[in-house]
């Protein structure tokens, strides 16, 4: 009954552990994950309206892409927000602080575009082509540095499930193996028990019915 027990016990134990950690892969890395590349998405596009913006020659197509512009950056702040709320590695809080900071800057050169693009003033191209464009790619390649981070963790908790199932599983046949020798020898002991008072008795009986009144039982 003791080793039931502890078989009952360590098994919910253990089916708990896989179950946070499936839950962490659903809640946390995955959502992350998510998040990040629907980051990296919406400012892909919106790096491409700022293209089309830089090179508008009217106030209906300047119009339009800021337009654009705006709807691509209000998802992109979505998308942060979401993201932000399940940072948890210490690496990966530093390099969202590094991207936090290229995206300020690049909000800055943005801004110089658009002006150049409403003043319809020359340098407009160099200034798409310069420190925006550097700042562009930097926060592209810290998005999948970020990306990498989060798959990893995701990996390592998959990893951690399997152990814990694989261990657990070994332990639990392992008790459940000596829980059958256990319970063998407890029914061979019982009927050792038990058997030999009757065979006594049944030899008694037998002396008895031979005419022998001596034997004592």
């Amino acid at each position: 009954i003791v080793l039931t027990v502890f078989v009952g016990v360590f098994s919910i134990v253990q089916l708990s552990k896989v179950n946070d950690l499936s839950s962490d892969i659903a809640d946390n890395w995955m959502p992350s994950t998510r998040a990040l590349l629907e980051m990296k998405s919406s400012m892909s596009r919106f790096r491409q309206q700022e293209v089309q913006f830089s090179t508008s020659i009217n106030q209906d197509d300047m119009a339009f892409y800021e337009k654009g512009l705006t709807e691509g950056l209000e998802r992109w702040k979505k998308n942060r927000a979401d993201y932000e709320k399940l940072i948890t590695l210490p690496e990966e809080k530093a390099v969202y602080q590094d991207y936090a900071k290229n995206m300020d800057l690049y909000g800055l050169e943005h801004k110089k575009i658009a002006a150049a693009v409403r003043s319809q003033r020359e340098g407009t191209d160099a200034l798409m082509r310069g420190e925006s464009q550097r700042l562009f790619r930097e926060m592209m390649t810290l998005i999948d540095k970020m990306v990498t981070l989060n798959v990893a963790g995701s990996e390592a908790a998959s990893d951690m499930a399997d152990k814990v199932h694989r261990d657990g599983r070994n332990l639990i046949i392992g008790i459940l193996v000596i829980c059958v020798l256990a319970a063998v020898a407890l029914a061979l002991s019982i009927a050792r028990i038990v058997s030999k008072p009757l065979s006594e008795a049944v030899r008694v009986a037998q002396a008895v019915a031979g005419g022998d009144l001596n034997s004592r039982i």
